[in-house]
């Protein structure tokens, strides 16, 4: 049974941030891959729902006048890496028509596309989180936890962490499943975060935490 307690929410764990050549390829972020397949062990398990946000730009997207182009749409470098993925998806798109599914038990992760930093910005996005109430389907506590991983913390990260605060989720940072582009800058945010509520958890401790989940409603 999924846990009602405990949501894992990746972002970006695609192959141009986390493998060297990769086209924004961040420093060292290839050894965050052991601790994403050990929170997805979970996941594909059937024991945890995992949210996950994924850029899929085209060339004349705003935010590739500021970056090089990357996670081109439909390319080898905007593929989540296999570590990161579980065997039951449905990929949201940021484009075009699409109806987002009322009951979601039929999948173990919902992949969220996005062209800006920011996955809020894909309203499909808001919508996804209405579904994670007591009356969905299936069923999440109220006051469910979301634990964030991925990269890069002072970028895509912040905004998922932020854009769950405000929106009054309880939040977990995965401390040792993100990477930071300036390590000062990413080890100021983490204390904000824990200011504005958020804990700050392992990836043993991710795990402990959705197995404690998983005790309760036993």
């Amino acid at each position: 049974m999924v846990s009602a307690q405990t949501i894992f929410w990746g972002v970006d764990a695609q192959k141009d941030f986390l493998l060297p050549g990769g086209k924004l390829y961040v420093p060292d972020a290839e050894k965050l891959i052991p601790n994403f397949s050990r929170l997805l062990e979970p996941v594909r398990a059937g024991q945890v729902f995992l949210v996950s946000s994924a850029d899929a730009h085209h060339l004349d997207d705003a935010e590739l006048h500021e970056w090089p182009a990357h996670c081109l749409e439909n390319t080898s470098g905007a593929e989540i890496v296999s570590q990161a993925l579980a065997p039951r998806k449905l990929v949201v798109p940021c484009r075009g028509a699409f109806d987002l599914p009322e009951d979601l038990s039929a999948y173990q992760q919902v992949v969220v596309q996005k062209n800006t930093l920011d996955v809020f910005e894909n309203p499909r996005a808001e919508a996804l989180l209405e579904r994670f109430t007591p009356r969905g389907s299936p069923p999440f506590a109220a006051d469910a936890e979301f634990l964030v991983f991925g990269v890069v913390t002072e970028l895509c990260v912040r905004c998922t962490v932020e854009g769950l605060l405000r929106r009054a989720r309880r939040v977990g940072i995965i401390t040792d499943a993100i990477q930071a582009l300036d390590a000062e800058k990413g080890r100021n945010l983490l204390k904000d975060w824990q200011a504005h509520g958020a804990r700050l958890v392992s990836t043993v401790e991710a795990g402990r935490r959705a197995d404690a989940a998983r005790t309760r409603q036993a």
